[in-house]
């Protein structure tokens, strides 16, 4: 109990003002109130006498905090914090307005990591995340319930794209779904593209891929033509596709491009071009959805939410990628435009982009343009700073529950259990 205490208590540290994790302060908040609860109950259990079950107890902690620790630990090691922080910070541009719209807003932004799947996954707020865990470090019946509620959204890109700066670009289409669940658009984006005037026929199918159609939308709103690029890259688009093999949520690849396309034109970014392949579908699609203010997002449009304007000077997508194969800097004033630009530079020339070192030297652009201090919105609210404590305080208690639905001595499993089998 002391060692978790004090790493908990080091944790805490580095994320304060000037600390290396200053940028995830409000996250690891998040989790330390999530775990205190199942810190004082162990504590509690040892001093009145009740304490036969608290070996199991600190071990799921354990546990379940190495779930969050193995995603900030990579941020103290060099050559993972530097791809790292530019995905938050691609995560934070995508989402950093949420917090600020009227109302009760959660502050904690996305945290996004590697993980072991082969595509990009979004882990919505409030999730059960004990498939996440590794297997048989649970030591007791109930505790892979434990990890009940998971307390921020989390994004996990594999690990290849860990040298490979364009691909990052994804992170916005999962950080869309994180705006879709903490502002709860769901109903309102199935009533857009219901709206959208499709033939009944290809109705059905946009109903059903809907969800993903908005990050998409989003994702292009942001990142410009650079991310149906990347999309098309990733998904190999070019591959010819049965629409009737596509019954889940996803639109066929080239669909899904061609989507992208349509909403960065309708956003008006200045490198998006007349595509000879557009249709009118994907285009109907994409207007609905950024036509007009979202209630929402308090009326607000998505292109007010997601693109805000250049600043004088600085440069568009495809003018930085050209700098980029120049060997210099983007000179983009965000980072979603600094990796928009390394990803046509990328698609102009892999072999110059290679050669003159442009994806480490786009991940230097992006981290001298970080602001520095956490990512919160606003100033202090001591009412929402009470309200999401005690959220996260009843996600430490929902823990709790699920340990104490092992009851009795047999209901434990020895920690030694797993290496001579049942």
């Amino acid at each position: 109990m002391d060692g978790l205490e004090e790493e908990l208590r080091r944790w805490e540290e580095v994320s304060r003002a000037g600390g290396p994790l200053e940028k995830h302060r409000s996250q690891v908040d998040a989790v330390l109130a999530l775990l205190g609860v199942g810190v004082a109950d162990a504590r509690a259990r040892l001093a009145d006498g009740r304490g036969d079950d608290v070996p199991g107890r600190v071990l799921d902690l354990y546990h379940v905090w190495g779930f969050y620790r193995s995603r900030l630990m990579l941020r103290r090691v060099r050559s993972y914090r530097r791809y790292l922080d530019v995905a938050d910070e691609l995560a934070w541009e995508c989402y950093h307005r949420v917090p600020d719209l009227p109302g009760s807003r959660p502050k904690e932004p996305p945290l996004t990591g590697f993980g072991r799947a082969a595509s990009p996954r979004a882990h919505r707020r409030g999730s059960a995340y004990h498939d996440l865990l590794p297997r048989g470090g649970v030591h007791t019946r109930e505790g892979r319930e434990a990890a009940a509620r998971l307390p921020f959204p989390v994004v996990d890109v594999p690990w290849y794209f860990g040298s490979h700066l364009p691909a990052l670009l994804t992170v916005a289409h999962e950080t869309a779904h994180h705006v879709d669940d903490d502002c709860g658009l769901g109903d309102e984006i199935r009533r857009r593209v219901a709206a959208a005037g499709l033939p009944p026929d290809r109705a059905v199918h946009w109903e059903r891929w809907a969800g993903e159609a908005f990050a998409d939308v989003c994702a292009a709103v942001l990142c410009g033509p650079a991310y149906a690029a990347v999309l098309a890259e990733l998904l190999d688009a070019e591959r010819e596709a049965d629409e009737r093999d596509f019954d889940g949520p996803h639109p066929p690849p080239a669909v899904r491009v061609r989507l992208a396309g349509a909403a960065s034109r309708a956003a008006g970014h200045p490198a998006a071009r007349e595509d000879p392949d557009a249709d009118h579908e994907t285009g109907a699609v994409a207007a609905a959805l950024l036509e007009g203010g979202w209630s929402g997002l308090h009326g607000e449009s998505l292109a007010g939410l997601l693109a805000p304007a250049r600043p004088p000077g600085a440069a568009d997508a495809a003018e930085g990628a050209r700098r980029l194969l120049a060997g210099g800097p983007s000179r983009c004033s965000s980072a979603t435009g600094v990796v928009a630009a390394a990803a046509l530079a990328f698609q102009r020339d892999p072999a110059a982009y290679d050669r003159q070192g442009a994806g480490e030297r786009a991940v230097a652009e992006v981290l001298r343009l970080r602001s520095a201090g956490s990512r919160a919105a606003g100033p202090p609210d001591a009412a929402a700073e009470a309200a999401r404590r005690r959220a996260h305080t009843a996600a430490g208690g929902a823990v709790l529950a699920a340990l104490d639905a092992a009851t009795g001595p047999d209901d434990v499993i020895p920690p030694w259990a797993d290496r001579f089998g049942d």
